[in-house]
């Protein structure tokens, strides 16, 4: 067993209550992480309080259950678990600074050379729910039924339904996932069926994308979504429908949030790092696939500029 998955077992085990985090603007990929894990530690340690903080996207699928609403006092008691990132400034909930301990699991490149709390990272690995069926296979032997369709959505949504990454070890997750009682089928059905509101947001980025050198893109107001019935989160995430417009081989999206911030989602085909991009934005991610921040509209040309200088993979 690798050392470090039995380290976080180890505190893991010796905690009455445990509190799981993940990162801001959470994805399929991090809410899978996050309820997958609480769903596997509840039925493992039935004793233990577990709790899975965290907004929801409203388009992932109907079966994710609500997180829980805790208050301080229970967190000041607990082993936090970090999920999908390992900066603690991008943590949707910054109470996990009051956590008695910290332990991680992520699947990003390392911002840093150290950090203050266990960390065990793939950056390799194509989702975080993958490390995470990993870890309940070492340490406990079986992935339970409950929280198999939670990894499941993770490592669909990161991978892109197995297009940005499909190796040996991609798959043998899936299959053992699919084992554990995954209903793929039901997965699917619910992440990629369409409404109206779809339609019509789909027809206004078709109808505003610009292409720029290597990059096809498209920036989306609040005022644009809001005037479709949309909100944020639900404007967000819909990058990939940018992909490969005319073979360019990166695409991106940049949509207004709330608090007049700019959310940037970077996309390439595999050949070009658009990590060390978002990096220089205050960013991250992997290469295929990464993000950032931006104060206003008008950076964009900054990003779309430094895009079209990005690495090529060999």
């Amino acid at each position: 067993m690798n050392e470090t998955f039995k380290l976080i077992a180890e505190k893991i085990k010796s905690y009455d209550s445990i509190v799981i985090f993940g990162h801001m603007n959470p994805d399929g990929d991090c809410v899978g992480s996050v309820m997958g894990l609480k769903m596997a530690l509840k039925e493992i340690y039935p004793n233990k309080k577990v709790y899975g903080l965290g907004s929801h996207p409203s388009y992932l699928p109907s079966f994710i259950e609500d997180s829980d609403i805790i208050c301080d006092e229970v967190i000041s008691s607990s082993l936090a678990i970090l999920v999908d990132l390992s900066d603690l400034n991008r943590v949707e909930d910054n109470r996990i600074n009051l956590a008695k301990e910290i332990v991680c699991f992520d699947h990003h490149v390392a911002d840093k050379d150290s950090y203050p709390f266990i960390v065990y990272r793939d950056d390799l690995a194509p989702s975080a729910t993958a490390i995470l069926t990993l870890f309940l296979e070492e340490v406990y032997n079986y992935i339970p039924k409950k929280a198999a369709p939670y990894l499941y959505l993770g490592l669909v949504t990161d991978t892109g339904r197995f297009q940005f990454q499909a190796d040996e070890k991609t798959f043998a997750c899936a299959k053992s996932l699919i084992a554990a009682g995954v209903d793929y089928k039901a997965i699917y059905h619910d992440l990629y069926k369409q409404n109206s509101l779809d339609l019509k947001y789909r027809s206004y980025i078709y109808s505003h994308y610009k292409f720029d050198g290597l990059v096809c893109y498209c920036c989306v107001s609040k005022k644009e979504y809001t005037a479709l019935g949309l909100k944020q989160n639900e404007a967000s995430g819909k990058v990939n429908l940018l992909s490969l417009v005319d073979d360019h081989p990166i695409w991106a999206l940049f949509t207004e949030q709330d608090d007049g911030s700019i959310r940037v989602e970077l996309r390439s085909d595999g050949y070009y790092n658009v990590q060390k991009v978002a990096i220089q934005f205050n960013g991250g991610g992997h290469i295929p696939a990464s993000g950032c921040k931006l104060t206003s509209f008008a950076d964009v040309e900054k990003v779309i500029a430094a895009l079209n200088k990005a690495e090529k993979v060999l």
